[in-house]
Parts: structure tokens; sequence; C-alpha cells
């Protein structure tokens, strides 16, 4: 809105021929789920994590920049046309010379007022661009980890159920919690909690193939979305995930914290919602608490 608002200001159109004009550009999306990735300065855990995730609606920098150009380049065509249209119907009746020279300011104007508001505006639309960017990253980002959050999760989650043949093609929901996590708090302080959540999160993602989802719903509870072929790679997934949880303990200062993870798993079947795998990984994870801890449980 405040682009058109922008544009009509610019060429001196209403609103309304302004945002016929704007809708003329078109942007195409690219392949790479968040666009300039490096300009914000994200880790390669973050691309590693965020590259998971559907940010095809937001535009690459340099395609808002080929629209902004463009968009330049309308307007200069419209305002040259306009402005030479007018000079010649004022001015018809002139003489020849003083037609000409009229014809020429009329025509060289605009190529040095329009280039300079364009540029003005550009780089403002640019920095609120960017802007843009980093809100809707922190949006669907979890600070402390850098992971996904809920909101992202789900998101993405019903996208990939919508598009899904569950008929012949597996998908399957992992619900980690970390064990005892209280005790870690109250034991080495909440500082110290927040390292290991850090710590377990990264585990995780290496247990993980590249193309699972991974987001901190909340706490210090995790979910994972992942593909699969056979039932056999749900377990190697599951145990992968709780064997680098605990096997490797979490530095903190002097200490070393250990922690475990117990882990439930959901498998979503044809006409499955997210909500009722969800409900299934949960109800497995429940189970897996009730059995000692430190170990996973699949629902039927």
């Amino acid at each position: 809105m405040a682009f058109r608002r922008r544009l009509s200001i610019l060429t001196k159109m209403s609103p309304k021929i302004a945002t016929k004009i704007a809708r003329t550009i078109k942007f195409h999306r690219s392949e790479q789920p968040y666009p300039s990735q490096e300009t914000l300065g994200f880790s390669k855990v973050d691309v590693r994590v965020t590259q998971n995730f559907d940010y095809n609606s937001v535009p690459t920098e340099r395609e808002f920049v080929s629209g902004l150009f463009m968009t330049g380049l309308i307007i200069l065509v419209v305002a040259v046309a306009l402005a030479v249209g007018v000079t010649w119907y004022t001015t018809r009746g002139y003489e020849p010379q003083i037609h000409f020279q009229a014809l020429r300011t009329a025509t060289i104007l605009p190529m040095i007022i329009v280039p300079l508001c364009v540029t003005f505006t550009g780089f403002r639309a640019l920095k609120d661009y960017r802007q843009m960017l980093l809100v809707s990253r922190l949006a669907h980002t979890d600070e402390m980890t850098n992971l996904a959050n809920r909101r992202a999760f789900m998101q993405r989650a019903r996208t990939l159920f919508a598009e899904t043949d569950l008929s012949f093609s597996g998908l399957c929901m992992f619900i980690v919690d970390l064990d005892h996590f209280k005790k870690v708090n109250d034991a080495y302080g909440h500082e110290a909690g927040d390292e290991v959540l850090i710590h377990a999160s990264q585990q995780m993602i290496k247990a993980l193939p590249d193309d699972a989802l991974i987001a901190r719903l909340g706490g210090e509870e995790f979910g994972i979305l992942a593909p699969y072929s056979n039932v056999a790679e749900i377990h190697e997934m599951a145990e992968s995930i709780r064997h680098h949880v605990s096997s490797k303990p979490c530095a903190y200062n002097e200490h070393r914290i250990q922690v475990s993870a117990s882990v439930g798993v959901g498998i979503a079947h044809p006409r499955d919602t997210i909500g009722s795998v969800m409900t299934r990984a949960d109800n497995a994870l429940y189970e897996a608490k009730d059995m000692g801890r430190n170990r996973f449980v699949v629902a039927a």
C-alpha cells in the first residue's frame, strides 16, 4: 500500500492508476526459501533450519530491486510521454523554434527529476523491505535456539499435509521432550537451562536428515516432521534423536550437564490432519515418559 502511495505521488496520478501500474510489476518467486540470508547475517545453523520452511511468498532482494527498477522505468516513460504530449498540445501554435525548444525541455526535465525521486523512494523502500525480512524472520524463529517456532512449524506442516499424498508418501511427526529439565534449572540456574536447550537443539539437527522440519514448540518440547520410506527408517531417526541428545553432555562453565530425551512418534495416514498426528505423537510421548524416559515410542 505504501509503495502504491509513493508511486501515485511521484507520477501525480490517482491512486487507482498508480495501483494498475504497480500491478504490472510481477515478481518471479525464487527457489530460495528465504531471501538475502547473508545480508541479515544468518549463521550456518540458521540457514540449515530456515531453508526447511516456506518463505516463497517473499521475493529475493535482487527481485525486489529489479521490480523497483522496472517501476521507475515505467514512471519515467509515462512522465516523459505526458510532459511531451501536454507541451506539444499547448505550444503547437507557437513558432517552430519555440515549439521544438519546449518539447526538448519537456523531454529532458522528467529524465532528471524522475530518476532522482525514484532513487530516493527506492532507497526508502529497500530499507523497509529489509526491515520486513527481519521482522518476518523474528516472527517465525525461536530467539534462543534459532530454530523455527511453533507458528512457523504449524504453517509449514499444514502446507506439507496439503501437498503430500499420504497414500503413496510417508510423513511422521516426532515430539521430543527433555527429561527432568526442571531439575537442570533448579540445580544450575536458568542460564544453564538455556544452554542445555541450545545444545539439545544442535544435537537434534545433527541427528536428522536435511529434509526434516524441526522447531521448538515451547519450553523444553521440540517438534519434528520428516518424510520416511519404511517403518525401520522411523525407528532409526527416533533412536538417532534420543542418542544424540543423551550421549553428549552440555558444557556449561565447569559443569557437564547430562540430559536425555523422550520421543513420541506419530505416523501420518490418509485422511489424517496435522492435529490428529500431533495428538498421537503426544500420547506416545506420555507413554515414553511413563515407561521410564530416555526412550522413544511409536504410536500405532
